[in-house]
């Protein structure tokens, strides 16, 4: 019975060596095999460096995209170019059109890759990836910290939908509403309040650690530009008095190759509407000559 004893023991012992080497195996093979999220390091000319962790489950193309266009330089020299309450936005291009008046665009196709010999260099886009455009895994809310894609609204072009409706191209309006949705490319912004006002209509795709937030908070603070309206008052506007600078943008992708994203012609919402104006007009004048 000593013996029978002994032996139970032993085999007991050992039973409980093979499940503590079983159980380190795993949790050691699950560390190896879980992929860190990628980490964005802005350095703000002036300000210091704000560090971002990307979350390619919640927005696998966007996080492509913001990637892609780190690596190559893309983001390295732009500016904040607006600040409204809540958020600081930048990652456009500041141009002047013939006109004398300023206005932003994003990235193009250059800007993320070589292009092919006799290739346009054109403007794009990327399809966002949030709820209400049919991205049910992005469920990130737009809380503080928060990094999330500019694109264009239904605010910009709210007397340009009126017009098409009016013009009876109602059929059109949804297909238009739609090309809104998809029209992100390189413009991004950082929130300093809560804003689930944003949540399912925008792609929020990372998020600020605890490295740098007092950076977002000191921009979000400059002087802004004043401006006159019609009637004479005179305004605050969006545009910072003195941009803030991004000096560097870096990403660490911890040896993972995020590679190309995948991205679309960037859709001219005013060349469109200028179509839908011109067949009015042209239809109009031939109703009237009858």
């Amino acid at each position: 019975m000593k013996k029978f004893g002994k032996i139970l023991l032993i085999l007991i012992v050992l039973a409980l060596i093979l499940a503590i080497a079983f159980v380190t195996v795993n949790f050691a093979m699950s560390k190896v095999n879980k992929k860190a999220n990628p980490i964005v390091k802005i350095e703000f000319e002036g300000y210091g460096t704000v560090e971002i962790e990307l979350y390619p489950n919640m927005a696998p193309n966007t996080v492509k995209n913001f990637i892609r266009l780190a690596q190559r330089g893309y983001y390295d020299g732009k500016t904040i170019t607006d600040i409204e309450d809540g958020l600081i936005r930048g990652g456009l291009v500041t141009n002047t059109n013939e006109a004398g008046e300023t206005y932003t665009e994003g990235a193009k196709l250059s800007n993320i890759k070589d292009l092919a010999e006799g290739e346009t260099d054109k403007a794009y886009s990327i399809e966002g990836e949030f709820v209400q455009n049919g991205f049910n895994d992005n469920t990130l809310s737009h809380s503080r910290g928060v990094i999330s894609m500019y694109r264009s609204s239904y605010g910009q072009y709210q007397q340009e939908f009126a017009m098409v409706q009016m013009m009876g191209y109602t059929d059109y309006a949804d297909t238009l509403y739609n090309e809104l949705y998809n029209s992100q490319s390189s413009g991004f912004f950082i929130l300093t309040e809560d804003n689930t006002g944003f949540d399912g209509t925008f792609t929020a795709f990372g998020k600020v650690t605890d490295k740098g937030m007092e950076v977002i908070d000191a921009i979000s603070k400059v002087e802004l530009q004043k401006t006159t309206g019609e009637n004479g008052v005179e305004e605050t506007s969006t545009k910072p008095v003195t941009a803030p600078v991004i000096k560097k943008v870096t990403v660490d992708t911890h040896g993972v190759d995020y590679g190309m994203p995948e991205y679309s012609d960037a859709f001219d919402f005013d060349a469109v509407f200028d179509m839908f104006m011109s067949n009015y007009m042209s239809a109009s004048g031939m109703n009237t000559s009858n």
